[in-house]
C-alpha cells in the first residue's frame, strides 16, 4: 500500500479530505504503509491517524471493523465494512464516523448500531427454537376469502331485495304486474334505497319479460342460492373476526402482507401466494408469525384501519403484493413501512405466458373480462400488437360478458350463456388468453422497471432518523423467499455501488437499492443539519 492509497482510505472512513499533510508526514507513512503483512491494533491505528491530522478512534471501533488485529493490506476491508454499515444504519459517512468513533464501550457502540440486517444467524435457528403460538388462526378457504371483503356486504341486500320483488310478484295486479310491483316498491322501499330497487326490477323485467310466472320462478330459484350465500357471508366473516382476535394476540409479527383487495381475484391470488411462499423450503420451518389481511375482518372500517396500522407498527417488514391496482391502501403501507425504517419486498411475478394463459383459460369468462379490461387500459402496446381478427373477437366477447352482467342476481345465477359460448369459441378464448397474458408480462416488467429504478414510492426517508430506505423488488417467489429469510435472520448482502453523484448500497441476490448517500453537498449538508440537529 502507498501513503496516497492509505490517505484515499481515511477520506473514505471519514468523510472528509486530508489537510495539512508535510512531505516529512507523507514519507513516514508511506515507509510504514509499504509494509503490507505488518499487523497493527487499535493503538498503532491511532498514530497512523494522528499522522495525517484525523482524530483518533476508541477501541470499540477498531475492533467492530478492523479486528483485534489487522494487516495494513486489508485495512481497505474494515473500511469498507464501515461504509456499508454508515449506509445501513446512519446514512451518512460523516456523521457515523464521529458518532462511532467516540464510544468507549461495546455495549455503548452495539445500543447505537441497533439490529442491522447483516450478521444475524445464517441457519434461522433463533426462529426455529421459538415456542409455538397458543393461538393458531382457522383458515379461510381460497374460495371464500372474497368474503372478507368491505364490497361482499352487497349479497346482503340482494337477498333482501330478491324477497321483497317475490313478495310483490306474488301480490301484484296479473293485468298491469310490473306496474303493481313498482308501486308497492315505493311504499315498502326508503327513498334513497330505491333507485337501486327499481333498477333490479328493470333487469328482472328484461330477463323474464311480460310473463310475472316466470318472473316467480326465476325468484324461486334464486331465492335459497342467495340465502345460502348470505350464510356463508356471515360464517366467513364471524370466522375472520376471531382471526383477528388471534392476530391480535401474537407476541410477535414478523410479516405484514399488503396488497390490493378490490377483485374476488385479487384476494385469491394472494392466497396462491402466501401459501406458496410460506410452504417454500427457506421459510417452511421458521415458525413464521405473519399478518394476512385476506384471512382477518372487522365489521367497521376505521377498526379495520387501526388494526392493520398496528400491525405495520409491528411487523418487521412488509412484503408488497404488486397486482392490477395501486390502492392507496396498499402504497400508504408501503410508505409507512420505509417511513419506520424497516424493509419492503415488493413482490412483481415474471410472468410465463404460456402457464399463465393456461391459468387464464380455466377462470370464469367475468374474470377473463375483467382482466382484459385491466390490460387495454394498463397496456400501453396493447393496440400495436393485436391482430384485426382478435379485436373483432375481443369486441364479442366483451358483448357476452356484458350481457351476463345484465342477468339479475348474476353473482349466482346459472351461466349457461358463457358456458355455451365457451365451448363454441374455445380456441379464440385461449388465443385471447395468451394476449392477455403476453401484455400482462409488459405491465408487470415495466412496473418492475419503474418500481426498480425511478418511481418516488421506491425510495422512502425513515422519518426518525433521516437514512433513505430503497425497496427490493423480488420477480420469483423463490426469491422472494429468500430475501425474506435473510431479512428475518439478518443475513442480507450488499454491494456499494459508487457513481457520479450517488453512493448506492444495492441487495445482491436482486440488485435492488437498499440505501443511497448522495455526494450533492448543499442537499447533503441542509438535510443532515435538520435531522442531526434535532
Amino acid at each position: 500500500m502507498t501513503a496516497g492509497e492509505f490517505c484515499t482510505l481515511i477520506e473514505c472512513l471519514t468523510g472528509t479530505p486530508l489537510k495539512n499533510l508535510t512531505p516529512q508526514d507523507e514519507a513516514a507513512l508511506g515507509t510504514i504503509v509499504s509494509e503490507g503483512n505488518r499487523e497493527i491494533d487499535c493503538t498503532q491505528f491511532n498514530e497512523l491517524l494522528l499522522l495525517v491530522n484525523k482524530d483518533r478512534v476508541q477501541p470499540p471501533f477498531f475492533l467492530y471493523f478492523f479486528g483485534m488485529h489487522c494487516r495494513i493490506a486489508d485495512l481497505g476491508k474494515g473500511v469498507d465494512k464501515f461504509k456499508l454499515t454508515a449506509m445501513l444504519a446512519f446514512g451518512n459517512f460523516i456523521f457515523a464516523w464521529r458518532v462511532l468513533s467516540r464510544l468507549h464501550t461495546q455495549e455503548e457502540f452495539h445500543r447505537r448500531l441497533g439490529e442491522l440486517p447483516i450478521g444475524g444467524d445464517p441457519d434461522g435457528n433463533i426462529l426455529r427454537s421459538r415456542p409455538e403460538k397458543l393461538l393458531e388462526i382457522d383458515q379461510i378457504p381460497r374460495d371464500d376469502t372474497p368474503l372478507v371483503g368491505y364490497l361482499s356486504t352487497a349479497v346482503i341486500p340482494e337477498a333482501e331485495r330478491a324477497r321483497l320483488l317475490s313478495s310483490c310478484a306474488s301480490k301484484c295486479d296479473l293485468g298491469k304486474p310490473w306496474q303493481s310491483i313498482e308501486s308497492m316498491l315505493q311504499t315498502a322501499v326508503k327513498e334513497n334505497e330505491q333507485p337501486e330497487a327499481f333498477a333490479v326490477m328493470n333487469r328482472l323485467r328484461n330477463w323474464c319479460g311480460e310473463d310475472i310466472l316466470q318472473c316467480r320462478d326465476y325468484l324461486g330459484k334464486m331465492i335459497p342460492a342467495l340465502e345460502s350465500r348470505c350464510a356463508r357471508l356471515e360464517h366467513v366473516q364471524q370466522n375472520g373476526i376471531r382471526n383477528q382476535d388471534v392476530y391480535l394476540t401474537w407476541d410477535e409479527m414478523d410479516v405484514y402482507f399488503a396488497t390490493s383487495m378490490r377483485k374476488a381475484w385479487e384476494y385469491e391470488d394472494l392466497y396462491d401466494f402466501i401459501d406458496e411462499l410460506t410452504r417454500s423450503a427457506e421459510l417452511k420451518g421458521l415458525n413464521l408469525r405473519y399478518f394476512d389481511p385476506t384471512q382477518s375482518y372487522t365489521p367497521h372500517r376505521i377498526d379495520k384501519g387501526l388494526v392493520e396500522s398496528l400491525m405495520l407498527k409491528r411487523a418487521k417488514c412488509t412484503v408488497y403484493s404488486v397486482q392490477d391496482t395501486d390502492t392507496l391502501g396498499k402504497d400508504s403501507e408501503l410508505a409507512a413501512t420505509l417511513a419506520q425504517g424497516k424493509p419492503v419486498i415488493a413482490y412483481i411475478p415474471l410472468v410465463d405466458v404460456e402457464r399463465r394463459a393456461r391459468e387464464l383459460f380455466d377462470e370464469a369468462p367475468t374474470t377473463i373480462s375483467e382482466r382484459l379490461r385491466f390490460v387495454l387500459y394498463a397496456d400501453e402496446k396493447f393496440s400495436s400488437v393485436v391482430e384485426q381478427r382478435d379485436l373483432q373477437f375481443l369486441r364479442q366477447f366483451e358483448a357476452i360478458h356484458e350481457f351476463s352482467s345484465s342477468i339479475p342476481f348474476s353473482s349466482i345465477a346459472d351461466r349457461d350463456a358463457d358456458s355455451r359460448f365457451r365451448s363454441e369459441h374455445a380456441d379464440e378464448i385461449q388465443r385471447l388468453c395468451k394476449i392477455i397474458a403476453e401484455s400482462e408480462r409488459r405491465i408487470y416488467d415495466k412496473r418492475a422497471n419503474t418500481l426498480k429504478n425511478s418511481h418516488p414510492l421506491g425510495l422512502q426517508v425513515n422519518l426518525a432518523d433521516g437514512v433513505a430506505n430503497g425497496v427490493l423488488v423480488a420477480r420469483s417467489i423463490s426469491e422472494c423467499a429468500t430475501l425474506l429469510f435473510r431479512l428475518l435472520t439478518r443475513t442480507m448482502q450488499f454491494r456499494i455501488d459508487e457513481e457520479k453523484d450517488m453512493w448506492y448500497l444495492r441487495e445482491v441476490l436482486t440488485g435492488s437499492i437498499f440505501r443511497v448517500v448522495t455526494k450533492q453537498k448543499k442537499i447533503s449538508n441542509c438535510f443532515w443539519n435538520f435531522y442531526i440537529r434535532r
